[in-house]
């Protein structure tokens, strides 16, 4: 771990050292860009992140840079006349715009801030940069929404135009088009295409032909995984059919549109001048499921005022799950650091009682934030599904007080558990989604003052119950978890329809019919089964039947074990966040463990290359440059066959999961995780071996 030497000082040394050292530390602190120019525009000064993330030049060519260098084209007037600004009024000026990367083509949105110093009488300009890219895209998506709403009495083509033709503009595509799909087979039946990939087409003297679709198994994987594709690298041309033959279309992005479970269209945008990533499928999904909701509900030919309430929703979930997912990774590695360097200070150093307090306060205020992201993550559908042991009584009563902040002080909750251990296997974040939708239910049936019971208990069904029409269509033990109201109740002829995606008996703005759809999927991934019983004016029960799990309860429940140090196996640590890479070096160093660290995938490879013997696993974050984890691991796999990896992220991203489930023998420890939970879940892979 770095220890942060900022200089070594003589016994007699002046201010002005102090001064140097300590200004050098603190421009290397700032959590961004820092650069100074003379007036000019020569750099004279920088930070380590200005010179590596921005400029991408060695340390010895910097002074000969100029500062507008960066500048995207279309973006370097403007930032010459705000400089020439600064320097000629002394104002401050703040303004936000894109700057390349190492040069481009890629390009980040930046907010930068400039100001005007003098030294020994000659004019300079200090400027300190943020990344913004995920706020502008955010904005971006907003903006459009928006707009989308506001052509809903356009035809579908029109809507779905206007859509390609964003996407190509937000991700620097040349070409769009959107594939219709019949359902009886894979023909297309409908093209639309961008405005510009529309004006091409109509270029071919006079034919308006649509290019054929050639790139047969990435079609095929669309719609068979239900998944967006990335596919960077060359595509053969159809001579016939593109309006510039001697070009290949090198990159492209795939989304399929589905109605229910089926792919009714496979929406397109490609021919970016770099490579798409992660980002970019977020982007383009986004914008497509956007216009898909509208272009559903047309040709469902359904109640206008119910389908535009339940897009609203559907759009404001799309972008809050956006949002979440954009966040999250950054915000858990921020955890990580806070968590990280207080257990080391607790570990390493003697300290008042007072102190300690304090210490193991601020530990708990980053587990109960840690919580909520989780639980954010599991609403937004980010977060792999990791079913554990654990026991329901524990999970309910950890749940209480939320759920009766939920349903309001209008409505007493009631809870009965069973007195035994209720032991079921399930992902903990499903739990909360289970009694969170239930309760919402329960409290949306009640008018004025009312009453929510929730009751665990165990019970065994046999065989003739089965056959007989018992909900549990498998005989076995059971715990069952009740939910019961005596709110409203649900009429008779709607019960058949309650869980059906979309259904719902409430009032305009109160609901959208998703709630009990997602518990009902919940129960059915988890081989567990649902019941409701209800009548008008009575109120209503919901009945969930959960196996009960004979085993152990899992190790997150109970008191976990202090891990073995002294370790001799030999680990590469990949991780992009330099405190997030310290804080893991310094703690399996200091456990006995050889470590070699790496800050990106390319940097990783070398190391393997040159290490002449064993590397025992690999410890990488999920979300890294240039690749992500999954085929870093695949990579390294080829030079060590017996590597274990032990996958760490604040989000998974579908990287290493399928259908929500982590794949059987994934090793992922969630950020962000205590020095412990380290070192025991390596402990578990190595013992495990």
């Amino acid at each position: 771990m770095s220890d942060n030497t900022i200089g070594t000082f003589s016994a007699d040394a002046t201010k002005g050292e102090y001064e140097s050292a300590f200004s050098k530390a603190v421009v290397e602190s700032i959590p961004g860009s820092f650069s100074i120019n003379d007036a000019n525009g020569q750099l004279v000064w920088w930070n380590a992140y200005h010179r590596d993330e921005i400029v991408g030049k060695p340390e010895h060519e910097m002074p000969y840079t100029n500062a507008l260098d960066v500048f995207h084209p279309d973006d370097k007037a403007y930032a010459l006349e705000s400089m020439q600004n600064i320097l000629k009024f002394g104002i401050e000026v703040t303004s936000e715009g894109r700057v390349l990367l190492c040069g481009g083509p890629k390009f980040q949105w930046r907010m930068i801030t400039g100001r005007r110093i003098i030294v020994n009488g000659n004019p300079f300009v200090i400027a300190i940069g943020i990344d913004i890219t995920e706020r502008k895209r955010f904005e971006a998506i907003t903006a459009f929404r928006l707009h989308l709403l506001h052509m809903e009495s356009n035809s579908i083509e029109e809507l779905l135009r206007a859509t390609l033709d964003e996407a190509e503009r937000l991700t620097e595509s040349s070409i769009g088009f959107c594939h219709f799909i019949a359902e009886d087979s894979s023909i297309p039946v409908l093209r639309v295409l961008s405005s510009s990939m529309q004006v091409k087409m109509q270029s071919m003297e006079g034919k308006e032909n649509y290019p054929s679709f050639t790139e047969d198994e990435m079609m095929a994987e669309v719609v068979r995984e239900h998944n967006g594709v990335i596919y960077n690298g060359a595509i053969p041309a159809n001579r016939h059919d593109d309006p510039d033959s001697s070009s290949q279309i090198q990159r492209r992005i795939f989304i399929p549109l589905t109605r229910g479970v089926t792919v009714s269209a496979i929406f397109c945008v490609g021919d970016k001048p770099y490579d798409y990533d992660e980002d970019d499928l977020r982007m383009v999904s986004a914008l497509a499921n956007l216009a898909w909701d509208i272009v559903a509900r047309k040709r469902a030919e359904q109640s206008e005022q119910k389908i535009q309430e339940v897009l609203l929703q559907a759009q404001k979930m799309e972008l809050v799950g956006q949002l979440a997912g954009g966040i999250a990774h950054d915000f858990n590695n921020m955890l990580g650091i806070i968590l990280g360097n207080v257990e080391i200070v607790i570990s390493m150093y003697s300290i008042e009682d007072s102190v300690l307090t304090n210490l193991k306060t601020i530990l708990k205020a980053v587990e109960q934030s840690a919580d909520l992201t989780r639980q954010l993550l599991a609403f937004s559908q980010k977060q792999a599904v990791m079913p554990i042991v654990l026991d329901l009584n524990t999970m309910v009563e950890r749940m209480l007080p939320f759920l009766r902040r939920l349903i309001g002080e209008n409505i007493s909750l009631v809870w009965i558990p069973e007195r035994h251990r209720t032991l079921i296997k399930i992902d903990p974040s499903q739990i909360d989604l289970i009694l969170g939708n239930l309760c919402v239910n329960s409290r949306d049936a009640i008018s004025g003052i009312g009453k929510i019971i929730i009751k665990t208990e165990m019970v065994h069904v046999d065989k003739a119950e089965c056959i007989a029409g018992h909900p549990c269509k498998k005989p076995g033990n059971y715990v069952r978890l009740i939910v019961t109201d005596n709110g409203c109740g649900i009429d008779k002829k709607d019960l058949p329809h309650i869980f059906e995606p979309f259904f719902t008996t409430k009032g305009v703005k109160r609901g959208t019919g998703m709630g009990l759809s997602t518990v009902y999927g919940i129960v059915k991934q988890n081989n567990s089964f649902i019941d409701c019983r209800s009548e008008l004016d009575r109120g209503s029960s919901f009945i969930i039947y959960l196996p009960l799990h004979s085993g152990y309860e899992g190790m997150e429940q109970r008191e976990q074990p202090s891990p073995i140090s002294h370790r001799k196996e030999t680990i590469l640590l990949v991780e992009d966040e330099p405190d997030i890479l310290n804080i893991c070096k310094f703690t399996l160093e200091n456990n006995g463990y050889t470590v070699l660290n790496a800050a990106t995938p390319g940097e990783a490879i070398s190391i393997a290359n040159k290490h002449k013997s064993q590397i025992h696993l690999l410890l990488t974050d999920v979300v890294l440059p240039e690749m992500n984890g999954c085929d870093l691991s695949k990579k390294l796999l080829s030079l060590y066959p017996d590597l274990r990896t032990l996958f760490m992220s604040g989000y998974t991203n579908d990287i290493i999961t399928g259908h929500g489930l982590l794949d059987p023998g994934v090793n992922f420890i969630q950020k962000p995780f205590s020095t412990n939970t380290l070192l025991l879940s390596l402990q578990n892979i190595f013992v495990t071996r």
